[in-house]
């Protein structure tokens, strides 16, 4: 496992996981939009704990192993209120 932050690692593996084509079947299913992912893979916007939490569910991968994957080695992981309001998620419908 890589210990460098690496955030396409943890979608590359998750899109392999899933067996889904790229970053548009895995925003779908991740309810975020594709411009978030590529920001995400780009370093310019971090992974959430939201986000984390979402491949949890869709995946069941620990969310240790998730972190792991993508080069997070922190011991503890805090998700904050705080800060602005950056999740873009899809609406169903």
């Amino acid at each position: 496992m890589s210990h460098v932050y690496d955030p396409d690692q943890l979608f590359d593996r998750t899109i392999a996981h899933l067996k889904l084509r790229g970053d548009r079947e895995l925003g779908r299913i991740l309810q975020v939009t594709a411009p978030l992912l590529r920001k995400m893979r780009q370093h310019q916007f971090p992974v959430s704990g939201v986000v984390l939490l979402r491949i949890h569910e869709v995946t069941g991968i620990s969310l240790p192993e998730l972190r792991q994957l993508m080069g997070d080695r922190r011991q503890k992981f805090r998700l904050s209120s705080h800060g602005p309001d950056v999740l873009t998620v899809r609406q169903r419908g």
